[in-house]
């Protein structure tokens, strides 16, 4: 449960800092962002930027999204915008809709509910609150700072600019409070300090430490999001070092932990680095793919101890366990197994017992070969089967540029006749 402070009437003044003194421009807020938070500021309501996108801008990052928060209601935000829709049952959200798909997503202020952990049972939806009430209930100092659009500056109500600084994750309130409310906080720290190769604060440190398996109370769907998410930003690596120094890995995974124990982390690191490289240039990392990275050391260590040929199977003894405790959906565990036992098809190009080409139409083959260029590249005999392996593909063909389809309009012709009146 959430502390509320004594009077939130006379609640500390926050910190502003004006234009003059910090990095954020408008020329880099999405021009669709600004123009929510003009026409809501035009209508007389309070309107910020919020959270990781404010962050992120004062880090000189590009934010992955520009979230609003505004005083206006639901229904007010409504009826400024004819392109939005609202969503939520616990507490209502508003979608402004832009043109490719782009959503800019608007919350009302909030205040501090009273609720046990964000799973459970909430005593009051919709609780309407102050920009301060709505920086206090959120998670973490860094995420809670508001651009304020109306003059340009920065409104820090929690200390947030100062651990920006310092480079710190810090719980807005006391860690034991925060975590005891939603488990799946942990996560979400180990999450932005490595996203952000920042460090957490000692006293959340020692509370994940000591209460890791608490971690199982939230929603195991959460967990599945959270680890999906830390693993597919690009510093996977980093994510893992740090599962491991919080003792996380062996509540989340600990098969991996056991293999670690046994043949160290190196592998694992190896793996997720290469994964965190093909991030940054560009590739696209599906959800699958990922988890085979990740669970890909552990798999070929059980492979190289069994002497059977039914790949399916050890893929599947390996995967599964692992895969049904934070519930990674029936199809995708598929996937992962059928990726998993082609590395042992791809390292064997030149064995005669199958033929190589059966595999290039395999739907997963595309995912299969990406995990084998990572952990095959590291060594020259590596390197030369992923050569064998690209000359039987054979070229690939370019992709033709969309072409925009323009639709025709209907001629119009003639109305019909006018009715010949009677009598």
């Amino acid at each position: 449960m959430h502390t509320r402070p004594e009077n939130s009437a006379r609640h500390p003044e926050p910190l502003i800092v004006p234009r003059s003194e910090h990095s954020i421009s408008r020329s880099s807020i999405d021009p669709d962002a600004l123009k929510v938070l003009y026409r809501l500021n035009r209508h007389g309501h309070t309107a910020y930027l919020v959270g990781g996108g404010v962050r992120d801008l004062l880090l000189g990052k590009k934010p992955k999204d520009f979230d609003i928060s505004t005083s206006a209601h639901p229904h007010e935000i409504r009826k400024i915008f004819g392109n939005c829709r609202l969503i939520g049952r616990r507490f209502r959200l508003a979608h402004v809709y832009f043109k490719g798909g782009k959503i800019i997503e608007v919350s009302t202020f909030r205040t501090i509910s009273e609720f046990n952990g964000e799973d459970g049972p909430v005593t009051s939806d919709n609780t309407f609150g102050t920009p301060w009430e709505d920086a206090f209930r959120r998670d973490f100092t860094v995420n809670a700072l508001f651009y304020n659009i109306s003059d340009f500056s920065v409104i820090d109500y929690v200390n947030g600019l100062e651990d920006l600084k310092k480079g710190l994750i810090r719980c807005i309130g006391e860690p034991e409070v925060r975590f005891l409310e939603d488990p799946i906080r942990m996560l979400r720290g180990v999450r932005f300090a490595s996203l952000l190769d920042f460090d957490l604060d000692a006293e959340s440190e020692r509370y994940i430490r000591e209460k890791k398996d608490d971690i199982w109370e939230g929603a195991t769907p959460r967990i599945l999001e959270e680890v999906i998410r830390m693993m597919g930003r690009g510093t996977a690596a980093r994510a893992f070092d740090r599962l491991r120094e919080l003792n996380l890995l062996s509540t989340l995974f600990p098969e991996i932990d056991q293999h670690i124990r046994i043949e160290g982390a190196d592998v694992y690191s190896d793996v997720l680095s290469k994964m965190d490289e093909r991030f940054h240039t560009g590739d696209t990392l599906q959800p699958w793919l990922i988890f085979a990275c990740l669970f890909y050391p552990y798999f070929d260590f059980i492979y190289r101890g069994n002497s059977g040929d039914d790949l399916a199977k050890l893929a599947r003894d390996s995967v599964s366990p692992i895969s049904r405790r934070i519930q990674v959906p029936k199809r995708m565990q598929d996937t992962i197994r059928q990726i998993l036992a082609a590395q042992v098809r791809l390292f064997g190009i030149r064995d005669h017992r199958f033929k190589p080409r059966t595999i290039l139409r395999k739907s997963y083959f595309e995912d299969a070969f990406k995990l084998f260029e990572i952990v095959a590249s590291p060594t020259t005999e590596g390197q030369e089967l992923i050569g064998e392996w690209k000359k039987l593909q054979g070229p690939r063909p370019a992709q033709k540029p969309a072409v925009k389809k323009t639709r025709r309009r209907r001629k119009r012709g003639p109305g019909p006749p006018a009715a010949t009146p009677t009598g």
